[in-house]
């Protein structure tokens, strides 16, 4: 196993040793062990550790933050595809940064003053090369604690690319720029937030626990707006309700097609098949045993806070108009269905 004393990391690095105890002190970066003389000794996962680090600063963290980063996240391939990104988009301004100083130097000698209007192309260029720290604090994560920021800010870089993508998606929608949230644009858009969501289920547990403060934070007032106007909420949600509506309703009249066909044949099989991957679809975003029970149990509490408020029971006609699904209404159709299940899921 390959392992260095605190001086030959030291030297390896281009870090003080007064800065590796430092990092010790404040245990951020602890040796795996020390000698038997008291020699603090490091190995290759401490050197992976250690490089996380020095990249987090070049990023400009502070310890505290570097710490509760790396205390959440170990996964140092996830943390250098970070990196990679980040690096990416900052070479990217950089050369923007680069270009337009050489566009302005090719057509001005060494005596004359800049046109105002360069000045001003030029420092839009710099302005692009504030870190995503920095932009993200101007927006609406600028309200979270530091806490939440940190882990909205862990998330974000681990899809960057499609996080600002769909931030792209939602000022278009905050900028009513988007047409019928029912119709070709809302299902392109709720297409997307669903394959995002597919990518996000790699972190799923991490990601529960950062809404779940959000809303923690909302019920208390907190936070008091959503990345999403109120009228950007409503048509983005009117757009991922049609989508899953639309998936469901198309299914149902494909039943209603084949009633006179087997339900235990191949066109039942196809329909199930159909069936099943709706159901998986929704639960490609994340745990299905969490998602299910969170499921009922939101169903639950729903039924029992709108029973509690009630001060007679509805009539059977009131009651019925609470059912929103076609197929309650038609029994040849529950039927060959149910069928076609029992008999192609086992």
């Amino acid at each position: 196993m390959t392992e260095w004393r605190i001086k030959e990391i030291s030297d390896l690095t281009q870090t003080s040793i007064r800065m590796l105890r430092h990092y010790d002190k404040i245990g951020l970066l602890k040796p795996s062990y020390r000698s038997s003389n008291g020699y603090r000794c490091y190995t290759a996962q401490d050197l992976a550790k250690l490089q996380q680090i020095i990249a987090l600063r070049y990023f400009g963290f502070n310890l505290g933050t570097i710490k509760t980063i790396l205390q959440k996240h170990h996964n140092i391939y996830a943390h250098l595809q970070a990196q990679q990104q980040v690096l990416k988009e900052q070479s990217i301004h950089l050369q923007q940064v680069n270009d337009a100083l050489g566009d302005i130097l090719k057509r001005l000698s060494p005596f004359e003053t800049p046109n105002w209007n360069d000045l001003i192309k030029l420092i839009e260029r710099y302005r692009m090369t504030e870190n995503l720290r920095d932009k993200l604090k101007k927006t609406w994560a600028g309200q979270f604690s530091e806490a939440q920021f940190e882990e909205y800010l862990s998330i974000y870089e681990q899809f960057p690319k499609e996080f600002a993508e769909r931030d792209k998606i939602i000022e278009q929608i905050n900028n009513k720029e988007i047409g019928d949230p029912e119709g070709s644009e809302g299902e392109r858009v709720a297409r997307f937030m669903y394959d995002l969501a597919k990518k996000l289920k790699t972190i799923f547990t991490e990601q529960l626990k950062f809404n779940s403060g959000l809303i923690a934070d909302i019920q208390s007032g907190k936070i008091s707006q959503f990345q999403t106007t109120p009228e950007g909420t409503l048509w983005l949600s009117q757009a991922m309700l049609a989508y899953k509506l639309k998936g469901w309703n198309t299914l149902y009249d494909t039943i209603v097609e084949n009633l006179k066909s087997d339900p235990q044949g191949k066109i039942g099989k196809k329909i199930v098949d159909e069936w099943t991957r709706l159901i998986d679809e929704y639960f490609s975003m994340g745990s299905r045993s969490f998602l299910t029970g969170i499921l009922l149990w939101q169903d639950v509490a729903r039924q029992h806070h709108e029973f509690k408020g009630l001060k007679e029971m509805p009539s059977p006609q009131e009651m019925v108009k609470q059912l929103h699904i076609k197929l309650f209404f038609n029994p040849e159709a529950v039927s060959w269905i149910s069928r076609a299940l029992e008999t192609h899921i086992k």
